[in-house]
This record gives C-alpha cells, sequence and structure tokens, in this order.
C-alpha cells in the first residue's frame, strides 16, 4: 500500500502544473482574442475610408 501523504503530494503537484498549462493557454487564447478584435476594428476603418477616399 502506498503513502496516502506521497500520493495525495503527487496529486497536488500534477492539478498545480495542469491549473499552469491551462492559464497559459487561456492567456494566449485572450491575447489572440484581442488581436482579432483590432484586426476587425482595422479592417472597418479600412473599409470605411474606402469609399470616402474615391471622392
Amino acid at each position: 500500500m502506498s503513502d496516502p501523504f506521497a500520493a495525495a503530494m503527487e496529486e497536488s503537484s500534477r492539478l498545480r502544473a495542469q491549473r499552469k498549462a491551462l492559464a497559459d493557454q487561456r492567456d494566449q487564447d485572450i491575447a489572440d482574442l484581442r488581436l482579432s478584435v483590432l484586426e476587425s476594428a482595422m479592417a472597418r476603418v479600412e473599409t470605411k475610408a474606402y469609399p470616402d477616399n474615391r471622392e
């Protein structure tokens, strides 16, 4: 029978690593979303400016 304390510590370490990986992925997703919103806003400005410049 294995030591319950050692098993708990191992599980805790595994969960901490998983939490960090998920937090890193969330941060990357947020950065990607912000970039997408910025690019979309830039495209809208360019699209709106194009007809204005034709006149």
